[in-house]
């Protein structure tokens, strides 16, 4: 956390994944808000599914951060035996069973990116960061000059989660580099010096999950720690509650709707945005300070975000740019960092002070804001701008299709379907298969029953394309809940 006289104020947010023990979203929950050094002890099938909510996550084949990696990013994923990826199918090992059909082990989870810092690395021609040195912040995915791979010797990783391919066009598994230094080729796992595509990993807009279900946990003192209370509307100043009173926030946990804190009483002051999620203490939530002395909920529908910003006061003639999406530096949109009024058409956004969401942030409300004063800023500087999104599980305006073929490259009869099918038509054998909308698990049994194979949002031609073996016959098949 840098100073507001600083070149960059960094703005945090917490972390979150949803764990569950099976494919297609089911068997057991759970929800991770930070590191966890030891998971296993967890019981989880061969395939599970997460759902990353907020940050960039790193998950460890063993415990407290040790072993093969993989990398988890925001959204939405379904895994089977992570660790298969790296050569452990087609032995038993020492239970008996297939290594790609066993329960596997999670030995623990890392949240590696934070903030919405720019991601940088940095490549050099030798060991231990000597040498000419290639800097890059953003994906490439073909860093090949001439024919010639890009070497490098050592590298510092300066911020983000960075994934290294030595093919290009990120081809093959990649090496999975955190912030820090890595003096030679052995730091990072590598034989050949060759890098020849490379991706970071970035935080996406704010979201929230439940709107409908205000309720934030407020603690005495930082780490949870103190007297408590549970609130569930805005608090115009923490001092005049009538019990208990406190002086400010020392820690919350927000566990549903999205809120704002401010550091005056009255919702005045630098305001911090409040995602659900865990703020061990003031610098957690952004702050300058440990103040912060009242909270406020957002109401407004976070759907279909739109807003403009206007260089002149009272949106008169000039400069403008309307938005739909995050926007980290308005200038790559031809306008400039002066704004001095802004219309929000709908939808709830968070506008910066700084490039790359860093600095003061304004939480904007739909509305009309006719100077700088309005959203409660002393000068006219905006320089980024992003939405607020609603994490929608069940999205009444999205349909699962699948069409299933009697031959292969979608040729012959055909059937679709939008619902879950306990059995197919006996005559009708499928052989190739179109998924329209969402994910389907295509099982070999009836009534849900047998071998299992997901398929994601494509086109496949073969069964052999649906993860099927040519003699496998495709009995039943049910979405995977949004």
């Amino acid at each position: 956390q840098e100073d507001k006289e600083g070149s960059e104020k960094i703005n945090t947010r917490p972390g979150k994944i949803i764990l569950y023990s099976d494919a297609g979203f089911a068997g057991q929950k759970r929800e991770i808000w930070d590191d966890v050094p030891d998971a296993t002890s967890w019981e989880l099938s061969h395939t599970i599914s997460i759902r990353v909510i907020r940050g960039g996550w790193v998950m460890y084949e063993k415990p407290r951060f040790r072993g093969r990696k993989c990398v988890l990013a925001e959204g939405d994923v379904e895994i089977d035996n992570p660790w298969t990826a790296y050569g452990d199918t087609g032995d038993t090992g020492d239970t008996g069973q297939p290594r790609g059909s066993r329960p596997f082990r999670i030995g623990s989870f890392k949240r590696v990116v934070r903030d919405y810092r720019t991601p940088e690395i940095s490549l050099f021609a030798e060991e231990n960061g000597e040498g000419a040195r290639l800097r890059f912040s953003g994906s490439a995915e073909d860093t090949r000059s001439r024919g010639q791979a890009l070497a490098a010797a050592s590298i510092i990783v300066h911020s983000g989660l960075w994934l290294l391919y030595s093919k290009p066009f990120f081809d093959d598994d990649p090496y999975v580099l955190e912030p820090g230094g890595y003096p030679n080729l052995k730091a990072w796992g590598a034989k050949d010096p060759s890098i020849c595509s490379m991706h970071p990993i970035r935080l996406g807009c704010p979201v929230v999950e439940r709107p409908g279900e205000p309720q934030v946990l407020i603690y005495e003192t930082a780490a949870f720690q103190g007297r408590s209370f549970t609130i569930s509307r805005d608090i115009y100043d923490l001092k005049r509650l009538p019990e208990p009173a406190l002086p400010t926030v020392g820690s919350l946990r927000v566990l549903g709707g999205c809120w704002v804190g401010y550091e005056k009483e009255g919702f005045r002051g630098h305001q911090y945005l409040l995602e659900e999620g865990e703020y061990q203490d003031w610098r957690q939530w952004g702050g300058y300070s440990q103040e912060l002395v009242s909270l406020r909920l957002i109401r407004t529908d976070f759907s279909d975000p739109a807003l403009v910003l206007f260089e002149a006061m009272d949106f008169e003639e000039g400069p403008s740019v309307e938005l739909s999406e995050a926007l980290p530096n308005t200038q790559l949109a031809g306008y400039g960092t002066v704004t001095q009024s802004i219309h929000v058409l709908s939808g709830v956004w968070v506008a910066y002070e700084g490039p790359n969401y860093s600095g003061e942030q304004y939480i904007l409300e739909k509305g009309v804001y006719r100077n700088c004063e309005d959203w409660g800023a002393t000068d006219c500087h905006i320089a980024s701008a992003q939405p607020i999104l609603q994490v929608r599980e069940h999205n009444l305006h999205f349909v699962s299709k699948i069409l299933l073929f009697s031959e292969p490259d979608f040729l012959g009869d055909h059937v679709s379907f939008e619902e879950d099918q306990e059995s197919l038509p006996k005559a009708f054998t499928p052989r190739s298969c179109r998924v329209r909308g969402g994910s389907w698990i295509l099982f070999d049994g009836q009534d849900f029953m047998g071998e299992q194979h997901v398929l994601s949002e494509g086109e496949y031609p073969t069964l052999s394309a649906m993860g099927c073996l040519c003699s496998t016959a495709i009995c039943s098949l049910k979405k995977v809940p949004l």
